[in-house]
Parts: C-alpha cells; structure tokens; sequence
C-alpha cells in the first residue's frame, strides 16, 4: 500500500499532502493525467475494485476507469496521507428527476471543522477542487473555467452537487450521507458495467479535465469546451480516433481495440 500511494505521488509529482490547497492541486493533477473512460467496459473487460487493478489500469497501464475506480484511488490516497475521508453512494441524475440507481462512488472530507465533497469520477462535469458543504444552498465553490459547484441541501435530508452551466444550476448527483460498505459499491459497479441497461454498457464515453479545456467523447460526438467556446471535432477515420484517444485523452489503447471503438460505436 505504502509503496503504491507513493508511486501514485510520483506520478503526479508530489512528494506529500497537508493542506486544503494541496489537495485542490492533486484533484487537478489526477484529472488532467488520468481519464475518466468506458473503454474496457465496452471491451469486457474484468475489472476489479482492488486498489492494486485500479491502480494498474489507471496509472500504470493509462486504460482510465469510472467513479468506482477513479474515487476509490482518491479516496485511499487521502486515508493513507492521515486525512478524515469518508465514503458514500450518489445517484446520477442529470438534472431530472429520473429514478436511477445508486451507481455513484464519492468522498467526503473532513477538514478544520469543515465538510467537503471530493469527486473524480464523473466525467466531464467532475469538480477539480474539493466543494464545500455550506450553510446556505447559493454559497459555491469556484472550479475551473468558469465553472462554480454547490451542495443544495434539499428538504427531505438529501443533497444535490450542482453546477453552473450556462447560468443555470445542473443537479448532476443526488445523495445522502448514510453509511454504506465497499461491498455496495461492488453491487453498484457490477449494475454499471454487467447489466445490458446500463449506460457505460451501451456506449463509448471518456473525457479528460485539463488545464484550460475539456475534452469530452461520447459515440461519435466529440467536443472541446473551454472558458470561452464549445467546439465540435469530427472523427471521420480509425486513424484520427487514435490520435483522440492518445493525445487527448492520454490513454493506451491497441490497434485492433481501437478499430473496434471505431467501428462500433464512432463511425457513422
């Protein structure tokens, strides 16, 4: 454990963690070298929730993962650093009020007395700083981009992790704070990548957070959004496809996996 957590930091440059700011800079470290992906879903792939596979798909071998993997990875770091985290389940919902599962994995910190959420792992609308848990729902966090996140606290006890998109608030999880076991997150993980419903089942996403921009592919939609504008890329070849996934998105895939994303779920 103690050698992979170091492995980790030096991967991403850092030699220890102490503070709040620190932390903000390992979140924007971690999603700007790793990407949040579908792909070895899509490909059947075994995948395991213990730390050393997640550890190995996602910093060792670049392949990405999801919320399970992504918050998980997080989420040990931070306990073996001697920080107060906690774990819990979200629903997904995307600003509606469908009734989905809970197939969410996030973390809670607690810092000097504060609470705040901690998530890696929800694609593009991921927060690259810790979000404050405040005492009235129009007190945000600032991100990046312009992009400010908030916790709403919702009458019934529940909460919201919502941010501004196009001046509105986006409701992207809902989620209380009762106490759940890694074997629910194993339950959640097997629906979210077993279950022929499930979206990460049936489609091809993956998206990174870097500095100034968003890169963000579903199917055959690729998009890259910055501060200022939200710009449509084809990708018309096999070829171009390769060179997405490799620059943008920082993963290694091989020739035949990648001709298969093409041909399955990119070409039109």
């Amino acid at each position: 454990m103690n050698q992979l957590i170091k492995n980790y930091l030096n991967e991403l440059g850092f030699d220890t963690i102490r503070t709040l700011e620190d932390i903000t800079k390992l979140i924007r470290a971690h999603e700007r070298a790793f990407a949040f992906s579908s792909l070895k879903v899509l490909l059947k792939e075994d995948i395991s929730l213990e730390l050393e596979s997640i550890y190995e798909n996602i910093v060792a071998k670049k392949r990405g993962g999801y919320c399970f993997e992504h918050n998980k990875l997080m989420y040990e770091v931070l306990k073996a650093l001697g920080f107060d985290v906690q774990f819990f389940l979200a629903r997904v919902i995307n600003n509606t009020t469908a009734d989905v599962p809970q197939t969410h994995r996030f973390t809670l910190l607690n810092f000097k007395g504060e609470r705040y959420l901690i998530d890696v792992g929800i694609g593009f609308r991921s927060p690259n700083v810790p979000v404050k848990f405040g005492s009235f729902d129009d007190e945000s966090t600032y991100s990046h981009l312009g992009i400010s996140y908030k916790i709403i606290t919702n009458e019934d006890g529940t909460y919201n992790l919502a941010l501004l998109e196009k001046g509105e608030w986006f409701k992207a999880t809902k989620f209380d704070l009762n106490p759940c076991v890694e074997a629910d997150f194993e339950l959640g993980h097997f629906y979210s990548h077993k279950n022929p419903c499930a979206v990460f089942v049936n489609n091809l996403v993956i998206s990174r957070i870097d500095k100034e921009c968003i890169y963000s592919l579903r199917n055959a939609d690729y998009i890259k959004i910055d501060e200022n504008e939200f710009v449509k890329i084809p990708i018309d070849s096999v070829e171009k496809l390769t060179e997405v996934l490799t620059k943008d998105f920082n993963t290694k895939f091989s020739s035949q996996e990648i001709l298969f994303f093409y041909n399955t779920y990119v070409k039109k």
